[in-house]
């Protein structure tokens, strides 16, 4: 037997405990799935940090350190590099109907609200104190919900068709909209969550489980359950209440 030989032994050895260990259909999966070559197409320069398609899939907003890359989601060509932003840009979001696109950075304390078919700063909203963590828009575009980062803890309720502040919610860090546009979820530092009615900017329910700060918060579809994850490792599921609607002003 050659000196290679006991390595060999091993080498296999060790393929048999590895393939032993994995979890049933895990390896099967991933052997039978075939995989590209080679990427079809490569967008963006740089690092990208945040991606998202508008709404009926035309557009792709790539978040990078450069600035926003605004591409054609059929001929990939790049149609804007928006820039503007300190740091690297984190966050994008679209709103309902595409037409404008909202970037964030933790590096900078500014909102900027884009025209995604010209590619034209619309807006520069200013007003948080810290980073920004998280954007949102309600789900009829009217409104951006801009969640800061830890020292800011306000969730800002913007007018996107004026860039004028409507509301700022003390004591929140992460925020999203009900399904029918009505009530607005954040979470905070001190692991409350808390529900606003989001056209009066005013605080309707104050809920408490967690015992640490609160990370995500999200709705059902149907808007009746609530979830929200904290930094203790657990995932609360909450029923909601509904909240009387309040008579929106233009």
């Amino acid at each position: 037997m050659s000196v290679k030989s006991p390595f060999r032994v091993l080498a296999a050895v060790l393929c048999l405990l590895l393939v032993s260990c994995t979890p049933s259909g895990v390896a099967h999966e991933s052997l039978s799935i075939p995989l590209p070559e080679k990427p079809t197409t490569r967008l963006g320069q740089g690092r990208v940090n945040a991606m998202q398609y508008s709404p009926n899939g035309s557009l792709l907003a790539l978040g990078s350190g450069m600035g926003v890359w605004l591409h054609d989601a059929r001929t990939h060509e790049v149609l804007f590099l928006l820039t503007g932003h300190k740091g690297q840009v984190d966050s994008v979001a679209f709103s309902p109907d595409g037409r404008i696109l909202a970037s964030i950075s933790e590096d900078d304390t500014v909102v900027r609200l884009w025209d995604a078919a010209t590619g034209d700063l619309v807006h520069a909203l200013e007003g948080h104190k810290g980073g920004v963590r998280s954007v949102a828009f309600s789900p009829d575009g009217q409104t951006l919900a801009s969640a800061g980062d830890i020292g800011d803890d306000t969730v800002r309720l913007w007018d996107v068709a004026t860039g004028t502040l409507q509301h700022t919610l003390e004591g929140s860090w992460a925020g999203g909209f009900s399904p029918d546009g009505q009530t607005l979820v954040s979470g905070g530092e001190d692991g409350i969550v808390r529900l606003w009615d989001a056209v009066a900017g005013t605080l309707t329910h104050i809920l408490e489980g967690h015992r640490g700060g609160i990370d995500s918060v999200v709705f059902s579809p149907d808007g009746q359950t609530l979830a929200s994850g904290g930094e203790d490792g657990t995932v609360l599921l909450w029923t909601v209440v509904p909240v009387t609607p309040g008579s929106r002003t233009k």
